[in-house]
């Protein structure tokens, strides 16, 4: 099991949050360079205000579901502003993905504050998208460098746990939300950094081996290889065993993240979510998409 995310004991996020200019601000600078997940323990108290201004020293944090406030909640209890949101993003599991790859702009960073665990656990496990193209061989690497991928959303029927490249879309039609990416991409924020950038949930083909109109079994065929022998592996993966108080907060890009379902009789599982995009709201994209009047309408 890979090791790319550093635990930063003894440090009070709500106290950074509240001093700019505070010395530990250092430390978790120099962490963040050298670690795409960052994990808090022990953050009891930490507000949703604090908790945006943390996020916001990183970049411009986004507006939430509900119109002017910068969190928004995963949960499987009720209230929490989500009660119109599908069964599924309540208490499904979620297939790796990055968040708003189906959208100009995904999300830089994401942080989630543990406000409820059940006492049975919960975890989330991330899969780095950097380690994989060190570890495959130079004729693959090669072969890939040129493809681009097509990444979607179908808003008329979102499934969490779907592995699109394999399974296809359910009903194609005008309310697919849909984004094209180079395969293999250079960070935008980590200069001299390269990822792959294709996901289960949100990755339908690679256009230079597939056509809508006809077979894509080429395009099957490789992105199973990569997911399968590179991705999503045990030595690729880190897992998060969730606490009360935690907060983790991680590089959206460079490493993207799955869940297990966790029904509501499991008990509460509250997480606080804040995340930052330096270009632009995938949220408002999706909103535009949709043409309607906010967020609250996008995901029911």
């Amino acid at each position: 099991m890979v090791d790319f995310a550093a635990r930063l004991e003894d440090i009070d996020v709500a106290r950074l949050a509240a001093d700019p200019t505070h010395a530990a601000w250092g430390a978790v600078e120099d962490a963040w360079r050298r670690h795409p997940i960052l994990v808090f323990p022990d953050q009891a108290g930490l507000g949703p205000e604090e908790q945006a201004a943390f996020v916001a020293h990183f970049g411009p944090v986004l507006e939430e579901r509900v119109p002017g406030q910068r969190h928004s909640f995963v949960t499987n209890a009720d209230g929490h502003d989500i009660d119109d949101m599908g069964d599924a993003y309540r208490f499904g599991a979620l297939t790796p993905h990055m968040d708003f790859t189906y959208t100009r702009f995904p999300a830089d960073g994401i942080s989630l504050f543990a406000l409820a665990i059940p006492e049975a656990g919960a975890r989330t496990i991330f899969y780095s998208n950097v380690l994989p193209l060190e570890r495959m061989p130079r004729t693959l690497r090669e072969e890939i460098d040129d493809y681009h991928v097509r990444c979607v959303l179908e808003l008329d029927a979102p499934r969490t746990d779907r592995v699109i490249y394999r399974e296809g879309r359910a009903r194609p039609g005008p309310m697919t939300q849909s984004h094209e990416w180079p395969l293999v991409r250079s960070h935008p924020r980590r200069p001299g950094t390269r990822m792959l950038f294709c996901t289960h949930q949100q990755t339908e083909r690679i256009l230079e081996l597939s056509d809508e109109a006809t077979d894509d079994a080429a395009s099957r065929a490789l992105l199973g290889r990569l997911f399968d022998e590179f991705l999503y592996t045990e030595e690729n993966s880190f897992v998060h065993e969730w606490r009360e108080a935690d907060l983790v907060f991680w590089d959206n890009l460079a490493v993207q993240h799955e869940r297990e379902a966790t029904p509501r009789s499991a008990g509460e599982r509250t997480l606080r979510r804040v995340s930052f995009c330096v270009d632009g709201s995938g949220i408002e994209e999706t909103v535009r998409f949709l043409a309607v009047s906010d967020a609250r309408q996008t995901f029911a």
